[in-house]
């Protein structure tokens, strides 16, 4: 891919490698929220709407897929199987925007998983050290 990726994105897409990425974790890897934050509320309008420019050039440029999860066997909270479901990005934005708003469960109102083609750059970057 020809795209720079910057460090932050980078740090998203190494995340992706082994998990997938609940909104929350995509505001401090692109470093829009300090671990622990300093203010445990929603983010901002303008941070959610950072977050998301980025998301979109990634998913774009085919290294990630944006949407929400989705429980194979059962009801939700609990532990269970689930499987990521893609989503358009502004779709998934105006949910947590909404999430935002009303202050309820924003954190996980977004999964980002990396398609292979995010898989291989964040190798890349490992290995580049």
């Amino acid at each position: 891919m020809a795209r720079h990726l910057s460090r932050h994105e980078v740090e998203l897409l190494i995340d992706g490698l082994t998990d997938d990425v609940a909104f929350v974790w995509v505001l401090m890897h692109l470093g829009l929220r300090r671990n622990p934050p300093t203010d445990p509320g929603p983010p901002s309008l303008t941070d959610v709407h950072m977050a998301f420019s980025t998301l979109d050039r990634l998913s774009l440029a085919g290294l990630v897929k944006v949407g929400h999860m989705k429980y194979l066997d059962g009801p939700p909270g609990r532990v269970a199987a689930v499987t990521h479901v893609e989503e358009p990005v502004a779709q998934v934005k105006d949910r947590v925007l909404t999430a935002c708003s009303s202050g309820s469960d924003w954190e996980w109102s977004c999964w980002v998983v990396n398609t292979s083609d995010g898989d291989e750059a964040a190798r890349r970057a490992l290995d580049a050290g």
